[in-house]
This record gives structure tokens, C-alpha cells and sequence, in this order.
């Protein structure tokens, strides 16, 4: 009889024990997760559906479906109504866009909605995993030293409870997250020239997972971590061995991002030793992995700069435009992502000339007429494109200005409504004195306690939370505070969100999807409207002059 055709009487415990202990995305598993999943269903267990959904997601082998799957772990878990379980599912569909999909600006909108939930829970395991997963992000933005903050959050929770666990298996997760943690402190002392204390966490993780087969992956990391710090010390035998050991992991677990960054640092120790064959040979790998999955490290960048030199030398000119035009793509992609990165890139390989050579190239290949036109056109365009800039910069600083001299003046959110309301004309209130006193209350508690960032607030909904009808209510709201309901709610939330953006930093990295979400407006063009209508100036320009702001007060 099939394992499915007898899931009532097998208990999950049983039905798990038959594929618990194999290899993630080994697909033999997945008729057991499939009877695991259906006895669920069966049995309205939503608990164990989303365990069962999750159990799909990890031994699934292609990232679309995994995806598909992360969308049920969701749906059952805000079935369940537990917030454990809906931050974990949206924590998982995070994870997907980072490690499969490299999408990073979606899997921080996941994060974000999982640490939402996940401070509702007494779970600290989860929200210290969320807070490694945000410290990723924050990484590989380039914001080292606030990723730091949070791994230290991380590794001093994981490190405390692997050697104080009894259960095993937690035991193993708490070790994973401590190791995992310890390999990004490593990347972001190494990136911002903190060798020694590199080099002191590195040996630390080398000597933990050495010869321990349950943490391969974690070990490569290392391996990988010491080859990049013997590179960057000239020790290029010992970087070689490190490198090579590390590669053969990276590939099974199909982590191509980190296999890129190998691949760069073995075409360069070739190319220093002369083989230029070879070390050409691994550099074209990393545009193959770009090709493949349109998406590499920026530190893996500079192997466009070494091929076009390469074949510039050579004076091999169609090789040579053809990297070129990889690294302007490259480039701009990474621009879409990861702005500060971005800005590094066109430091160390100046975008400028490097247009300018692929324009000289593509003339010496027979499209001088067209090219030279383009040029000219481009360059007028340019022209008027940094006029047009600096006069919408200086407004947006004027703006910028106004608002913060608003903000800084105003104490209590209802000061700002008060303010900003239409003069009318005060009479007498059409409603019984004894309602408009009951309703004061009401609506002040309402205020503060921002209830006002509930999604789908109405009229309707909160007359009926206070015990009065719609009408009442929307006609208190007018006479005291001169709007109408609609208008009332969205002054409130747009208002608040501006204040977090204003005083708490963590804010401003939060996508504008999040931050909508956050006060209440579900759709995104609806929030950025009402931003700019209330206070003058875009949410995305607020944000990046207040990073500046930050910037100069550090």
C-alpha cells in the first residue's frame, strides 16, 4: 500500500523519520513530504501543513518551485493565526529570494514583514535568525558596520545556546547560526581592513567545523575566507591551496555567488604567475555565472577590467568590446540593487572613459557615423539632464528643510493634523454633548494607541469598535479636526511613518512597500501620493537626504 493511501493511521513522526536524516534537494524525499503534507490536510493541522510545506521547500531542488511552495507556507500560516508560524513562512520565502534568486530588495521585503511578526513571539531563535538574514542584506549593501551590530546580535545568542542545549537537533541550528554568523563578521572586517580581527574569527571557525561532515558548506566558507586573506597578503601558493579546496563544495551546493568570487581570485593568481591561459580560462568563468544567473559580486567585477586589458593587449578588439559591454550591464545592474557598491565601482574603473573606449571600439569596427552622432546627442542630453538635476536638487533641499523644521517643532502627532488642516469656521456641534465627550475619549485613545495603523481602518469599522454609527463619527471627526474620515486616517499614518523615518534609522533601510504596509496603506503608489501631498517632498527623496543627514552627523 502507499505511504499516502495510509497517513491517517502513520503518525508525522513516523512519516518524517523516512526522510529527515537526507541531503537537502534530495528529491527522494518528496513523496514523504507529499503524504506528510496530505495527512495534514486531511486532519485541518495547520501547524503541520506548514512544517509539511517547509519540508518542500528544502528538498526541492528547483527555486521556482520552492518559491510556489513558500506562498503555501504562508497562506497556512495566517490561516493558523499564529505569528511564530507567519513570521517563519515569510522568513523562508526571504531566504529564497536571497540564496536562489540573489533577489536581495525582495528578500528584505520579506525579512522586514517576518520581523514584524516575529516580535509578537517570545521565539528568540527566530528573530535572531531574521536579524542574521537583515545583517545579510546590510552586507552585501556595502552598510558593513550595521550589519556587524546585528551578527553581533546573532553569533552571542547562537554561541551561548549551542553549548547549553540538550535537544541535539536545536543544538546543531544554534551551532549552524553561530558559524554562519562568525563566516559574515569575517566578510565585513575583511571589506573594511579590520585584518586582525578577520583573521582572529577565521581561525576560530576553521578549527569548529574542521572534520565535520555536517557542516561542509560552513567549512568552504572558511577555506574560501583564508584563500581571499592570503591573496590580499600576497601569499598566493597558500591562497591557491585554500581557494581549490573550497571551489568543489561551492559547486555542489550550487552557492554560484561565492563559486564567482573564487573564480576571480584564481584567474588573478594565474595571471601573476603568467599563465594566462589559465588565468583567463577561470576569469571568463565568472561572466559564464553571470550569463547563467545575471548576477555576480561586485567584488567579482574586476575580471571585465582584467579581460578588457587582457584583450586590449592582444589587440583583440571583438573580445574586447564584448567585455566591455558585459561590465557596463554588470554595472548596471548592481546600480539597480546596491547603490553604495555602485558608487565604489565607478571609483575604481571609471565609467566615463570606460563609454568613451567602447565608443572608440565600436568605431574601429565600422559604426563611426552612427556612433559620433550618438555622442553628440548623448553629450547634449547629459547637459541638460545635471541642469535639470541640480535645479531639483536645490528645490528637494528646500523641501527637505521646510519638513524638517516642521518635524523638529512639532511635539505630538496631532499637532502636525492640527496644522496642516484647512481654517474652518468652529460651531456649534450637531451632536448630544454627552456623545461628543464619549466620542473625545474614544478618539484620543484611538490616537494614541495608533490603532490608526490597522490596514483597512473605516468609518464603518471603528464606529462600531465605539459603539456608534458611521455618521456620528465621520461628523465628530469634520468638527474637530476639520477633515474627513478618509483624509483623517491617512494624515495620521503618513504622519506617523514620517516621524519613525525621522528619529529611528533601522526606518530608512525598510523598502517603500514595507514602510506602506507598516502605516496601514496597502498599496504603494497610494502611499508615496499621499507622502508628497502632505509633506512636500517624495518619501525615496526624504530617505536618501536623511542617509546624508546621518552620514554628516557620524
Amino acid at each position: 500500500m502507499l505511504l499516502s493511501q495510509n497517513t491517517v493511521t502513520i503518525s508525522y513522526a513516523d512519516i518524517r523519520k523516512k526522510y529527515e536524516n537526507l541531503q537537502k534537494e534530495d528529491g527522494s524525499a518528496l513523496p514523504y513530504v507529499s503524504a506528510f503534507i496530505e495527512k495534514a490536510k486531511k486532519e485541518d493541522n495547520l501547524e503541520k501543513l506548514c512544517l509539511g510545506y517547509k519540508d518542500a521547500v528544502y528538498y526541492t531542488k528547483d527555486a521556482g518551485v520552492k518559491l510556489s511552495y513558500a506562498d503555501s507556507t504562508i497562506a497556512a500560516a495566517f490561516k493558523s493565526g499564529k505569528d511564530e508560524l507567519i513570521s517563519d513562512a515569510y522568513l523562508g520565502k526571504g531566504i529564497i529570494y536571497y540564496f536562489n534568486f540573489r533577489k536581495f530588495q525582495l528578500a528584505s521585503d520579506e525579512y522586514v514583514k517576518a520581523h514584524q511578526y516575529a516580535v509578537k513571539t517570545d521565539d528568540e531563535y527566530l528573530q535572531k535568525k531574521i536579524i542574521y538574514h537583515l545583517g545579510v542584506v546590510n552586507s552585501y549593501l556595502g552598510y558593513y558596520n550595521k550589519a556587524l551590530q546585528l551578527f553581533n546580535q546573532s553569533i552571542k545568542f547562537n554561541e551561548s545556546k549551542s553549548k547549553h542545549e540538550v535537544n541535539a537537533n536545536l543544538r546543531f541550528n544554534y551551532f549552524r547560526g553561530y558559524m554562519n554568523s562568525l563566516h559574515q563578521m569575517i566578510i565585513c572586517h575583511r571589506n573594511l581592513n579590520q585584518n586582525a580581527k578577520a583573521d582572529s574569527l577565521l581561525t576560530v571557525g576553521l578549527a569548529a567545523t574542521k572534520n565535520k561532515p555536517e557542516f561542509t558548506l560552513e567549512h568552504a566558507y572558511f577555506l574560501k575566507c583564508a584563500g581571499i586573506i592570503y591573496y590580499k597578503n600576497n601569499k598566493y601558493s597558500d591562497a591557491l591551496y585554500y581557494l581549490k579546496k573550497a571551489l568543489p563544495v561551492l559547486n555542489q551546493k550550487n552557492d554560484f555567488t561565492w563559486a564567482s568570487v573564487i573564480h576571480f581570485y584564481l584567474g588573478n593568481i594565474y595571471l601573476k604567475h603568467g599563465d594566462d591561459r589559465r588565468g583567463i580560462i577561470e576569469l571568463k568563468k565568472v561572466d559564464s555565472i553571470y550569463n547563467k544567473h545575471q548576477f555576480i559580486l561586485a567584488e567579482a567585477t574586476e575580471s571585465y577590467g582584467n579581460l578588457i586589458n587582457y584583450y586590449k593587449h592582444n589587440k583583440n578588439e571583438k573580445e574586447q568590446l564584448y567585455y566591455t559591454n558585459q561590465l557596463l550591464k554588470v554595472n548596471e545592474g548592481i546600480r539597480k540593487d546596491f547603490a553604495y557598491l555602485a558608487e565604489k565601482i565607478y571609483e575604481d574603473f571609471e565609467i566615463a572613459g570606460l563609454v568613451k573606449e567602447k565608443y572608440t571600439l565600436e568605431k574601429s569596427l565600422g559604426r563611426r557615423t552612427i556612433l559620433v552622432t550618438f555622442a553628440i546627442v548623448f553629450s547634449a542630453l547629459l547637459i541638460i539632464i545635471l541642469i535639470w538635476r541640480y535645479e531639483k536638487e536645490r528645490d528637494l533641499k528646500k523641501r527637505y528643510a521646510d519638513l524638517q523644521k516642521k518635524l523638529n517643532e512639532i511635539k505630538e502627532p496631532m499637532q502636525i493634523v492640527e496644522e496642516n488642516q484647512i481654517p474652518y469656521v468652529r460651531v456649534k456641534s450637531e451632536l448630544p454633548d454627552e456623545l461628543v465627550e464619549n466620542l473625545t475619549l474614544k478618539v484620543q485613545n484611538f490616537e494614541d494607541k495608533k490603532q490608526f495603523l490597522e490596514a483597512g481602518m473605516t468609518a464603518a469599522k471603528l464606529a462600531a469598535r465605539f459603539k456608534t454609527n458611521p455618521t456620528y463619527l465621520s461628523t465628530f471627526i469634520h468638527e474637530r479636526k476639520g477633515l474627513n474620515f478618509s483624509t483623517y486616517i491617512t494624515q495620521l499614518r503618513i504622519e506617523y511613518i514620517t516621524q519613525q523615518l525621522n528619529s529611528d534609522k533601522d526606518y530608512l533601510k525598510y523598502t517603500i512597500q514595507a514602510l506602506a504596509e507598516m502605516c496601514g496603506i496597502a498599496s504603494r503608489n497610494n502611499f508615496t501620493d499621499h507622502f508628497k501631498r502632505i509633506n512636500g517632498i517624495g518619501v525615496g527623496d526624504f530617505i536618501k537626504m536623511k542617509l546624508k543627514d546621518n552620514e554628516r552627523e557620524q
